[in-house]
């Protein structure tokens, strides 16, 4: 067998066809370099869970073919760059209200992406539930998408614990704990006394972007049921519907601090 033909043997994560394949970014290069900017930062730095350390480089994962990579994918990273260059560069202070408007299919697709990446760079828990979903990320089906339900919080700068400030890994971290990273993983959210379900955490600086996922079938009741309590229970958050394009927030909603310290733990729970 030839090497050409070797390299046709896998298939591309996102259309499934057997193609060559080249490396998709956990987070697309031109966003990265948009919060380097905002930021002003000169280096770069990258939680990466499977390791549980910061690692210098960006992580890729080599399962993307090049006519996705460079296409529906390349539309939807160019819609969440000009959605950074409108909102999420700015950090905001606690109160501050924001008439945020969105396309919302290209928001989720764009959001299941990079938690699609996130799942096979690390192997999740989660993986399974992606492939289900993949027309929708896609752009081929709609209705698809309507087994998961998303959400927006906004996040306030929040102040270190003196007793923290020791810590080793946080040597020069300022007492206020501003949003400024970009990150996504894992939320376990308290659901009862004995009942917990996991959801997806995609944090663009102040926007936190919660995405429940339903097996196909599941009734409406149990999803709007749902929806209440995550509502309820997750100050200033509201949910986002295909219906809308534009939702009023005020930044009243999670405490950057707790947000960015518990992520590592894996352990957001809602009280």
């Amino acid at each position: 067998m030839s090497d050409s033909r070797q390299k046709l043997d896998k298939t591309c994560a996102y259309c499934e066809s057997p193609a060559n394949l080249t490396r998709e970014h956990l987070w697309p290069a031109a966003l990265h370099d948009r919060l380097m900017r905002a930021n002003k930062a000169t280096g770069n730095a990258f939680w990466f869970r499977r390791i549980n350390a910061e690692i210098a480089g960006e992580p890729t994962i080599k399962d993307v073919c090049q006519k996705c990579n460079n296409g529906h994918l390349s539309q939807l990273d160019a819609y969440i760059c000009a959605l950074f260059d409108r909102y999420f560069a700015h950090i905001l202070r606690r109160y501050d209200k924001v008439d945020f408007e969105y396309k919302y299919h290209l928001l989720k697709r764009w959001l299941l992406k990079v938690c699609y990446n996130s799942a096979r760079l690390h192997t999740s828990m989660d993986l399974f539930a992606y492939a289900p979903l993949l027309s929708y990320i896609n752009g081929d089906s709609a209705s698809v998408g309507r087994s998961v339900q998303l959400f927006l919080q906004l996040a306030y700068p929040g102040v270190i614990p003196p007793d923290r400030l020791n810590d080793s890994d946080l040597q020069g971290a300022p007492h206020m704990w501003e949003p400024q990273d970009n990150r996504v993983g894992l939320m376990r959210f308290q659901v009862s006394a004995k009942d917990r379900k996991v959801l997806r955490a995609v944090h663009l600086r102040s926007y936190s972007f919660y995405l429940a996922f339903w097996k196909p079938g599941t009734t409406l009741s149990i999803t709007e049921d749902f929806a209440g309590e995550f509502l309820l229970r997750m100050p200033g958050s509201v949910m986002l519907r295909a219906s809308d394009t534009n939702v009023g927030l005020v930044c009243d909603g999670a405490d950057a601090w707790r947000s960015f310290d518990g992520a590592r733990e894996v352990n957001l729970v809602a009280s």
